[in-house]
């Protein structure tokens, strides 16, 4: 994590040098779970129902030039404690968990992510449609435990994803402002065997070049095991958020 932590605050320095603009973005608000699933090989969900909450945040630097090619770092942790009655039995990781038994667990997916994007599309009133891609460095925890067993199993993996970034001028100094990260599966299910992060709202431009905005991010994924003694995971976060930058 320190590692992740260096790599985001070293990579303005090294954007800057190429004497354009810089950005800076802050995004937090409150996460909720739509959907969490554990289940082994062959088996039924463990967790089916299982919720949480918390604060998210979400730091980012752009080095950015209208006509050209943007550059960003973006940092994201998510840390999620679960607590509840197992819905299924789970064998995984050489360990036995019994349907209705009291568990915890405790979810971590901390992203950091490098994206450049390029604009395909652009006209007079400001509209635009940016494509690219991101490589994104992610760290992936799931700490389960009951009275019959626990484990914590955790990985570090690069991930590529095809990014999109949009604006939509609806009057004012208001616009509809899209940023997605996203990754489909190819041989599994398309959308819960990838890796999705997606976010819509609105934003006001600010005296000063700074603007102002609030709105929904989704994300979603995960992955479906083919190995006895395995476990799959798959997941569905909502953040409301607002988003300050300047």
């Amino acid at each position: 994590m320190k590692k992740l932590l260096f790599l985001f605050f070293i990579f303005p320095i090294i954007a800057e040098a190429q004497e354009r603009e810089n950005r800076y973005e802050v995004e937090a608000g409150m996460i909720t779970t739509s959907n969490m699933e554990i289940y082994g090989y062959g088996q039924a969900n463990a967790t089916q129902g299982w919720k949480a909450n918390g604060f998210t945040y979400r730091l980012e630097y752009w080095n950015i030039k209208q006509d050209g090619w943007n550059f960003g770092a973006v940092f994201q942790p998510l840390d999620l404690n679960y607590s509840s009655k197992l819905t299924s039995n789970l064998n995984a990781k050489n360990n036995v968990f019994v349907n209705g038994n009291n568990a915890t667990l405790n979810y971590q997916f901390p992203t950091m992510r490098f994206t450049g994007n390029y604009p395909v599309y652009g006209s007079d009133s400001g509209n635009y449609l940016r494509a690219g891609g991101s490589a994104i460095i992610r760290y992936a925890k799931v700490g389960l435990s009951s009275s019959t067993g626990s484990f914590s199993d955790t990985n570090l993996i690069p991930i590529p994803t095809i990014n999109l970034e949009t604006s939509t001028a609806i009057g004012g100094n208001y616009s509809l402002f899209t940023r997605s990260d996203f990754l489909p599966s190819i041989g599994g299910n398309v959308l819960w065997d990838g890796l999705y992060d997606v976010y819509f709202g609105v934003r006001k431009k600010l005296n000063g070049g700074a603007t102002l905005g609030a709105g929904m991010r989704l994300f979603f994924g995960g992955y479906t095991t083919s190995t006895p003694g395995d476990y799959s995971n798959k997941i569905f976060f909502k953040s409301y958020v607002i988003r300050y930058t300047w």
